[in-house]
Protein backbone atom coordinates (compact mmCIF):
# COMPACT_ATOMS: atom_id res chain seq x y z
CA UNK A 1 0.00 0.00 0.00
CA UNK A 2 1.24 3.39 -1.03
CA UNK A 3 2.14 5.58 2.41
CA UNK A 4 -0.98 8.15 3.13
CA UNK A 5 -0.39 11.42 1.91
CA UNK A 6 -2.17 14.52 3.19
CA UNK A 7 -5.77 14.49 1.33
CA UNK A 8 -7.03 17.06 -0.22
CA UNK A 9 -10.99 16.24 0.25
CA UNK A 10 -12.08 13.73 2.86
CA UNK A 11 -16.03 12.80 3.46
CA UNK A 12 -18.19 10.11 4.98
CA UNK A 13 -20.34 8.23 2.50
CA UNK A 14 -23.00 6.16 3.73
CA UNK A 15 -22.57 3.98 1.33
CA UNK A 16 -19.82 2.62 -0.86
CA UNK A 17 -20.62 -0.12 -3.16
CA UNK A 18 -19.20 -2.03 -6.69
CA UNK A 19 -19.91 -3.23 -9.77
CA UNK A 20 -18.04 -5.19 -11.85
CA UNK A 21 -19.19 -4.51 -15.60
CA UNK A 22 -16.18 -5.57 -17.31
CA UNK A 23 -16.52 -9.47 -15.73
CA UNK A 24 -19.79 -9.16 -16.67
CA UNK A 25 -19.12 -8.38 -20.29
CA UNK A 26 -16.62 -11.16 -20.64
CA UNK A 27 -20.07 -13.59 -19.05
CA UNK A 28 -21.77 -12.27 -21.53
CA UNK A 29 -19.33 -13.09 -24.15
CA UNK A 30 -19.23 -16.59 -23.00
CA UNK A 31 -22.86 -16.44 -23.35
CA UNK A 32 -22.94 -16.27 -26.67
CA UNK A 33 -20.01 -18.37 -27.61
CA UNK A 34 -21.74 -21.35 -25.78
CA UNK A 35 -24.60 -20.81 -28.57
CA UNK A 36 -22.79 -19.79 -31.03
CA UNK A 37 -20.05 -22.05 -31.51
CA UNK A 38 -21.36 -25.25 -31.69
CA UNK A 39 -24.06 -23.63 -33.92
CA UNK A 40 -21.38 -22.63 -36.29
CA UNK A 41 -19.53 -25.93 -36.17
CA UNK A 42 -22.73 -27.83 -36.39
CA UNK A 43 -23.41 -25.87 -39.80
CA UNK A 44 -20.10 -25.86 -41.15
CA UNK A 45 -19.95 -29.72 -40.61
CA UNK A 46 -22.85 -30.26 -42.84
CA UNK A 47 -21.50 -28.32 -45.14
CA UNK A 48 -18.45 -30.00 -46.08
CA UNK A 49 -20.46 -32.88 -45.41
CA UNK A 50 -22.36 -32.08 -48.30
CA UNK A 51 -19.49 -31.06 -50.20
CA UNK A 52 -16.98 -33.68 -49.75
CA UNK A 53 -19.33 -36.64 -48.84
CA UNK A 54 -17.77 -37.48 -45.97
CA UNK A 55 -19.91 -39.39 -43.14
CA UNK A 56 -17.05 -38.19 -40.47
CA UNK A 57 -19.00 -34.42 -41.13
CA UNK A 58 -22.22 -36.06 -40.08
CA UNK A 59 -21.23 -37.19 -37.23
CA UNK A 60 -19.65 -34.18 -35.94
CA UNK A 61 -22.78 -32.15 -36.84
CA UNK A 62 -25.21 -34.29 -34.96
CA UNK A 63 -22.43 -33.79 -31.93
CA UNK A 64 -22.63 -30.29 -32.74
CA UNK A 65 -26.23 -29.94 -32.37
CA UNK A 66 -26.47 -32.13 -29.05
CA UNK A 67 -23.80 -29.45 -27.97
CA UNK A 68 -25.83 -26.59 -28.77
CA UNK A 69 -29.03 -27.74 -26.52
CA UNK A 70 -26.82 -27.51 -23.60
CA UNK A 71 -25.16 -24.39 -24.94
CA UNK A 72 -28.42 -23.00 -24.63
CA UNK A 73 -28.92 -24.00 -20.75
CA UNK A 74 -25.36 -22.78 -19.99
CA UNK A 75 -26.09 -19.60 -21.86
CA UNK A 76 -29.15 -18.70 -19.84
CA UNK A 77 -26.98 -19.17 -16.43
CA UNK A 78 -24.24 -16.84 -18.09
CA UNK A 79 -25.94 -14.00 -18.94
CA UNK A 80 -28.23 -13.82 -15.84
CA UNK A 81 -24.83 -14.05 -13.93
CA UNK A 82 -24.01 -11.07 -16.42
CA UNK A 83 -26.84 -8.88 -15.82
CA UNK A 84 -26.01 -9.07 -12.24
CA UNK A 85 -22.47 -8.21 -12.31
CA UNK A 86 -23.34 -5.55 -14.46
CA UNK A 87 -26.55 -4.02 -12.96
CA UNK A 88 -26.03 -4.69 -9.37
CA UNK A 89 -23.68 -2.37 -7.31
CA UNK A 90 -22.31 -4.86 -4.11
CA UNK A 91 -21.99 -3.19 -0.94
CA UNK A 92 -20.21 -3.48 2.28
CA UNK A 93 -22.65 -2.84 5.69
CA UNK A 94 -21.60 0.54 7.33
CA UNK A 95 -20.68 4.44 6.40
CA UNK A 96 -16.87 4.59 5.10
CA UNK A 97 -14.15 7.35 5.53
CA UNK A 98 -13.52 8.51 1.80
CA UNK A 99 -10.05 10.55 1.35
CA UNK A 100 -9.16 11.58 -2.21
CA UNK A 101 -5.78 13.48 -3.48
CA UNK A 102 -3.61 13.50 -6.42
CA UNK A 103 -2.32 9.98 -5.27
CA UNK A 104 -5.40 8.59 -5.60
CA UNK A 105 -8.85 7.19 -3.07
CA UNK A 106 -8.46 5.84 0.36
CA UNK A 107 -11.54 3.55 1.65
CA UNK A 108 -11.76 3.14 4.96
CA UNK A 109 -14.16 1.02 6.28
CA UNK A 110 -14.04 0.01 10.26
CA UNK A 111 -10.92 -1.51 10.65
CA UNK A 112 -10.74 -2.16 6.37
CA UNK A 113 -8.77 0.05 4.47
CA UNK A 114 -7.84 0.13 0.87
CA UNK A 115 -6.46 2.51 -1.43
CA UNK A 116 -6.90 3.11 -5.27
CA UNK A 117 -4.32 4.40 -7.22
CA UNK A 118 -5.06 7.47 -9.35
CA UNK A 119 -3.65 5.75 -12.13
CA UNK A 120 -6.54 2.77 -11.89
CA UNK A 121 -9.10 5.73 -11.90
CA UNK A 122 -9.99 6.08 -15.96
CA UNK A 123 -13.18 8.50 -15.08
CA UNK A 124 -15.62 10.16 -12.93
CA UNK A 125 -18.95 11.42 -12.69
CA UNK A 126 -21.81 12.91 -10.36
CA UNK A 127 -24.96 11.57 -10.47
CA UNK A 128 -28.26 13.60 -8.63
CA UNK A 129 -30.93 12.41 -7.42
CA UNK A 130 -32.47 10.56 -6.46
CA UNK A 131 -29.37 9.55 -4.85
CA UNK A 132 -26.53 11.68 -5.12
CA UNK A 133 -23.90 9.73 -6.14
CA UNK A 134 -20.30 9.47 -7.61
CA UNK A 135 -19.62 6.72 -10.01
CA UNK A 136 -15.37 6.11 -11.06
CA UNK A 137 -15.43 3.86 -13.62
CA UNK A 138 -11.88 1.56 -12.63
CA UNK A 139 -9.78 -0.06 -15.13
CA UNK A 140 -9.86 -3.39 -15.78
CA UNK A 141 -14.34 -2.58 -16.06
CA UNK A 142 -14.78 -1.74 -12.42
CA UNK A 143 -16.92 0.84 -11.14
CA UNK A 144 -17.06 2.39 -7.99
CA UNK A 145 -19.83 4.29 -6.34
CA UNK A 146 -19.51 6.62 -3.67
CA UNK A 147 -23.08 7.95 -2.27
CA UNK A 148 -22.59 11.42 -1.19
CA UNK A 149 -24.94 14.12 0.90
CA UNK A 150 -24.77 16.70 -1.89
CA UNK A 151 -23.67 17.23 -5.57
CA UNK A 152 -21.31 20.03 -4.31
CA UNK A 153 -19.68 17.05 -2.60
CA UNK A 154 -19.17 14.65 -5.77
CA UNK A 155 -17.86 17.71 -7.74
CA UNK A 156 -15.34 17.95 -4.82
CA UNK A 157 -14.12 14.76 -4.61
CA UNK A 158 -13.47 14.28 -8.35
CA UNK A 159 -11.35 18.03 -8.10
CA UNK A 160 -9.39 16.23 -5.33
CA UNK A 161 -8.49 13.61 -7.69
CA UNK A 162 -7.93 15.67 -11.07
CA UNK A 163 -10.61 14.39 -13.04
CA UNK A 164 -12.44 17.05 -15.29
CA UNK A 165 -13.10 17.90 -18.63
CA UNK A 166 -10.38 19.44 -19.23
CA UNK A 167 -7.97 15.79 -18.18
CA UNK A 168 -9.81 13.27 -19.54
CA UNK A 169 -12.57 12.29 -21.70
CA UNK A 170 -16.13 10.17 -20.05
CA UNK A 171 -18.05 7.45 -21.92
CA UNK A 172 -21.83 7.22 -20.80
CA UNK A 173 -23.71 4.64 -22.10
CA UNK A 174 -27.35 5.29 -22.19
CA UNK A 175 -29.03 2.33 -21.69
CA UNK A 176 -27.81 -1.25 -19.28
CA UNK A 177 -24.82 -2.68 -20.46
CA UNK A 178 -26.43 -6.12 -20.56
CA UNK A 179 -29.40 -5.06 -22.93
CA UNK A 180 -27.27 -6.18 -26.10
CA UNK A 181 -26.42 -9.06 -24.57
CA UNK A 182 -30.13 -10.11 -24.31
CA UNK A 183 -30.55 -9.00 -27.27
CA UNK A 184 -28.09 -11.23 -29.35
CA UNK A 185 -29.39 -14.69 -26.79
CA UNK A 186 -32.79 -14.04 -27.97
CA UNK A 187 -32.33 -13.06 -31.65
CA UNK A 188 -29.98 -15.64 -32.07
CA UNK A 189 -32.43 -19.21 -31.53
CA UNK A 190 -35.48 -16.74 -33.18
CA UNK A 191 -33.12 -16.12 -36.22
CA UNK A 192 -32.52 -20.09 -36.59
CA UNK A 193 -36.26 -20.60 -36.82
CA UNK A 194 -37.35 -17.84 -38.74
CA UNK A 195 -34.40 -18.99 -41.88
CA UNK A 196 -35.44 -22.47 -41.70
CA UNK A 197 -38.73 -21.96 -42.47
CA UNK A 198 -38.24 -19.89 -44.81
CA UNK A 199 -35.45 -21.96 -46.07
CA UNK A 200 -37.95 -24.97 -45.89
CA UNK A 201 -40.82 -22.87 -47.43
CA UNK A 202 -38.70 -21.28 -50.33
CA UNK A 203 -35.75 -22.34 -51.06
CA UNK A 204 -35.95 -26.30 -51.13
CA UNK A 205 -36.55 -26.79 -54.52
CA UNK A 206 -34.35 -23.98 -55.97
CA UNK A 207 -30.99 -24.74 -54.48
CA UNK A 208 -28.88 -27.68 -53.40
CA UNK A 209 -28.15 -29.08 -50.00
CA UNK A 210 -24.63 -27.26 -49.86
CA UNK A 211 -26.52 -23.82 -50.60
CA UNK A 212 -29.02 -24.46 -48.16
CA UNK A 213 -26.83 -25.17 -45.52
CA UNK A 214 -24.79 -22.63 -46.35
CA UNK A 215 -27.82 -20.27 -46.22
CA UNK A 216 -28.66 -21.52 -42.77
CA UNK A 217 -25.35 -21.04 -41.61
CA UNK A 218 -24.83 -17.20 -42.58
CA UNK A 219 -28.12 -15.32 -42.61
CA UNK A 220 -28.90 -16.23 -38.93
CA UNK A 221 -25.64 -15.14 -37.89
CA UNK A 222 -25.92 -11.88 -39.69
CA UNK A 223 -29.65 -11.48 -38.53
CA UNK A 224 -28.26 -11.74 -34.67
CA UNK A 225 -25.75 -9.72 -35.90
CA UNK A 226 -27.82 -7.06 -37.07
CA UNK A 227 -30.77 -7.23 -34.05
CA UNK A 228 -27.52 -6.91 -30.99
CA UNK A 229 -26.07 -4.41 -33.03
CA UNK A 230 -29.69 -2.75 -33.04
CA UNK A 231 -30.05 -3.09 -29.30
CA UNK A 232 -26.77 -1.52 -28.49
CA UNK A 233 -27.42 1.47 -25.82
CA UNK A 234 -26.18 4.85 -27.46
CA UNK A 235 -23.02 6.67 -25.50
CA UNK A 236 -22.33 9.96 -24.84
CA UNK A 237 -18.60 10.51 -25.09
CA UNK A 238 -17.62 14.08 -23.10
CA UNK A 239 -14.07 15.29 -23.96
CA UNK A 240 -12.36 18.73 -23.22
CA UNK A 241 -12.63 19.49 -27.10
CA UNK A 242 -16.35 18.51 -27.96
CA UNK A 243 -19.06 15.60 -27.29
CA UNK A 244 -19.91 12.37 -29.33
CA UNK A 245 -22.90 10.66 -29.12
CA UNK A 246 -22.31 7.24 -30.92
CA UNK A 247 -25.49 5.26 -31.67
CA UNK A 248 -25.76 1.84 -32.84
CA UNK A 249 -25.70 2.45 -36.47
CA UNK A 250 -24.31 5.88 -36.44
CA UNK A 251 -21.92 9.02 -34.63
CA UNK A 252 -21.77 12.12 -34.76
CA UNK A 253 -19.56 14.78 -33.33
CA UNK A 254 -19.89 18.18 -32.25
CA UNK A 255 -17.18 20.52 -31.11
CA UNK A 256 -17.68 23.11 -28.74
CA UNK A 257 -16.60 26.08 -30.94
CA UNK A 258 -19.79 24.82 -32.65
CA UNK A 259 -21.88 24.25 -29.98
CA UNK A 260 -24.69 27.27 -29.36
CA UNK A 261 -26.72 26.20 -26.58
CA UNK A 262 -26.99 23.17 -23.98
CA UNK A 263 -30.48 22.53 -22.58
CA UNK A 264 -32.35 19.61 -20.80
CA UNK A 265 -36.31 18.99 -21.19
CA UNK A 266 -37.12 16.21 -18.09
CA UNK A 267 -35.54 13.31 -20.08
CA UNK A 268 -34.17 14.59 -22.81
CA UNK A 269 -30.34 16.57 -23.74
CA UNK A 270 -30.39 19.14 -26.76
CA UNK A 271 -27.05 20.39 -27.93
CA UNK A 272 -27.71 23.20 -30.47
CA UNK A 273 -25.90 24.38 -32.96
CA UNK A 274 -25.70 27.64 -34.42
CA UNK A 275 -27.81 28.63 -37.91
CA UNK A 276 -30.70 26.61 -37.04
CA UNK A 277 -28.91 23.26 -38.07
CA UNK A 278 -30.42 20.02 -36.64
CA UNK A 279 -29.92 20.15 -32.88
CA UNK A 280 -27.95 16.78 -31.46
CA UNK A 281 -30.74 15.34 -29.27
CA UNK A 282 -30.05 12.25 -26.74
CA UNK A 283 -32.70 10.76 -24.31
CA UNK A 284 -32.28 8.81 -20.78
CA UNK A 285 -33.32 9.14 -17.39
CA UNK A 286 -33.72 12.79 -16.05
CA UNK A 287 -30.72 12.33 -13.47
CA UNK A 288 -28.26 11.00 -16.15
CA UNK A 289 -29.28 13.94 -18.39
CA UNK A 290 -28.79 16.55 -15.81
CA UNK A 291 -25.28 14.83 -15.33
CA UNK A 292 -24.34 14.60 -18.96
CA UNK A 293 -25.25 18.39 -19.12
CA UNK A 294 -23.50 19.91 -16.34
CA UNK A 295 -20.12 18.13 -17.56
CA UNK A 296 -20.24 19.19 -20.84
CA UNK A 297 -21.38 22.93 -19.72
CA UNK A 298 -18.21 22.63 -17.33
CA UNK A 299 -15.73 21.54 -20.66
CA UNK A 300 -17.70 24.13 -23.04
CA UNK A 301 -16.76 26.94 -20.28
CA UNK A 302 -13.23 26.26 -20.16
CA UNK A 303 -12.88 26.10 -23.89
CA UNK A 304 -14.78 29.33 -23.96
CA UNK A 305 -12.96 31.21 -21.38
CA UNK A 306 -9.33 29.92 -22.94
CA UNK A 307 -6.96 32.95 -23.61
CA UNK A 308 -4.51 32.42 -27.16
CA UNK A 309 -0.88 32.54 -26.65
CA UNK A 310 0.74 34.58 -28.60
CA UNK A 311 3.22 33.08 -31.77
CA UNK A 312 0.83 29.94 -31.54
CA UNK A 313 -0.03 30.69 -34.95
CA UNK A 314 3.23 29.64 -36.44
CA UNK A 315 2.07 26.02 -35.46
CA UNK A 316 -0.43 25.64 -37.78
CA UNK A 317 -0.29 23.99 -40.90
CA UNK A 318 -1.22 27.23 -42.99
CA UNK A 319 -1.73 25.86 -46.43
CA UNK A 320 1.63 23.83 -46.54
CA UNK A 321 2.54 20.52 -47.91
CA UNK A 322 2.79 17.84 -44.75
CA UNK A 323 6.43 17.57 -45.42
CA UNK A 324 6.87 21.21 -45.78
CA UNK A 325 5.42 22.01 -42.75
CA UNK A 326 7.09 19.45 -41.12
CA UNK A 327 10.06 21.39 -41.76
CA UNK A 328 9.06 24.68 -40.94
CA UNK A 329 8.45 22.91 -37.59
CA UNK A 330 12.07 21.60 -37.39
CA UNK A 331 13.72 24.42 -38.22
CA UNK A 332 11.13 26.87 -35.70
CA UNK A 333 12.80 24.66 -33.07
CA UNK A 334 16.55 24.30 -34.29
CA UNK A 335 17.02 28.23 -35.28
CA UNK A 336 15.13 29.55 -31.97
CA UNK A 337 12.84 31.23 -34.44
CA UNK A 338 10.05 30.43 -31.53
CA UNK A 339 11.52 32.76 -29.35
CA UNK A 340 11.45 35.38 -32.00
CA UNK A 341 7.65 34.74 -32.85
CA UNK A 342 6.94 35.37 -29.19
CA UNK A 343 6.00 31.86 -28.17
CA UNK A 344 7.37 30.09 -24.98
CA UNK A 345 7.68 26.35 -24.54
CA UNK A 346 4.75 27.08 -21.96
CA UNK A 347 2.87 28.43 -25.47
CA UNK A 348 3.39 25.40 -27.08
CA UNK A 349 2.36 23.14 -23.77
CA UNK A 350 -0.82 25.45 -23.20
CA UNK A 351 -1.64 24.76 -27.43
CA UNK A 352 -1.34 20.96 -27.18
CA UNK A 353 -4.22 21.15 -24.34
CA UNK A 354 -6.42 24.12 -25.61
CA UNK A 355 -9.61 21.67 -26.86
CA UNK A 356 -10.84 24.92 -28.53
CA UNK A 357 -7.40 25.38 -30.72
CA UNK A 358 -7.72 24.18 -34.69
CA UNK A 359 -6.60 20.58 -35.26
CA UNK A 360 -3.53 21.28 -37.17
CA UNK A 361 -2.30 23.58 -33.92
CA UNK A 362 -2.49 21.17 -31.77
CA UNK A 363 -1.04 18.73 -33.85
CA UNK A 364 1.88 21.13 -35.06
CA UNK A 365 2.29 21.60 -30.86
CA UNK A 366 2.42 17.90 -30.45
CA UNK A 367 4.98 17.63 -33.59
CA UNK A 368 7.31 20.66 -32.33
CA UNK A 369 7.42 18.79 -28.98
CA UNK A 370 8.68 15.73 -30.26
CA UNK A 371 11.48 17.42 -32.55
CA UNK A 372 12.60 19.43 -29.33
CA UNK A 373 12.99 16.23 -27.19
CA UNK A 374 10.50 18.00 -24.59
CA UNK A 375 11.35 15.46 -21.47
CA UNK A 376 7.70 15.22 -20.77
CA UNK A 377 6.56 15.60 -24.03
CA UNK A 378 4.95 11.93 -24.33
CA UNK A 379 3.32 11.90 -21.11
CA UNK A 380 1.94 15.45 -22.44
CA UNK A 381 0.95 14.30 -25.43
CA UNK A 382 -0.71 10.82 -24.39
CA UNK A 383 -2.81 13.28 -21.84
CA UNK A 384 -4.02 15.39 -24.37
CA UNK A 385 -5.05 12.51 -26.72
CA UNK A 386 -7.20 10.99 -23.05
CA UNK A 387 -8.89 14.10 -22.77
CA UNK A 388 -10.31 14.42 -26.11
CA UNK A 389 -12.89 13.26 -27.81
CA UNK A 390 -12.53 13.82 -31.10
CA UNK A 391 -11.81 9.92 -32.97
CA UNK A 392 -9.26 11.27 -35.49
CA UNK A 393 -7.13 13.62 -33.25
CA UNK A 394 -7.02 11.19 -30.55
CA UNK A 395 -5.54 8.52 -32.88
CA UNK A 396 -3.32 10.68 -34.00
CA UNK A 397 -1.69 12.06 -31.12
CA UNK A 398 -1.54 8.72 -29.72
CA UNK A 399 0.68 7.58 -32.13
CA UNK A 400 2.70 11.28 -32.02
CA UNK A 401 3.17 10.61 -28.33
CA UNK A 402 5.06 6.52 -28.88
CA UNK A 403 6.51 7.05 -32.46
CA UNK A 404 6.51 9.53 -35.16
CA UNK A 405 3.59 10.25 -36.86
CA UNK A 406 3.48 9.28 -40.65
CA UNK A 407 1.95 11.47 -43.71
CA UNK A 408 -0.91 8.97 -43.98
CA UNK A 409 -2.28 9.58 -40.39
CA UNK A 410 -1.33 13.46 -40.39
CA UNK A 411 -3.19 13.58 -43.36
CA UNK A 412 -6.51 11.93 -41.87
CA UNK A 413 -6.31 13.76 -38.80
CA UNK A 414 -6.03 16.86 -40.70
CA UNK A 415 -9.34 16.10 -42.83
Amino acid sequence: MPPASPPSFELTSPRVARRHEGLGRVLGSLALLAVVGPLLVGLLALVLAEALRVPAFREIASSAMIALYRGVLVAAVLALASAVLTSTPVSRRGPARVAAGGAGLRLTLGAAERFIPRASIRSGLVLPEPRTRVELLLRHGQVLEVQVAREVEGARLLAALGIGPAERRVAIPLGGANRELVAGCAALPLSICFWFSIVAAFLDSLFSNTARVAALLVLPLLSTWFIRRAARPTQVIVGSDGVRVERPFSSAWLPYKELAAIDTYGDRLVLSRPGGYHPLVVQAGPDLIEAIARRIREAHRQVAGGDVSRGVEALERRGRDLAAWREELRKLHAAGDYRAAALTPEDVLHTLDDAGAPRDRRLGAALFLRFAGYPEAQERIRVAAGATADDTLRAALEQAAEEELDDASLARALR
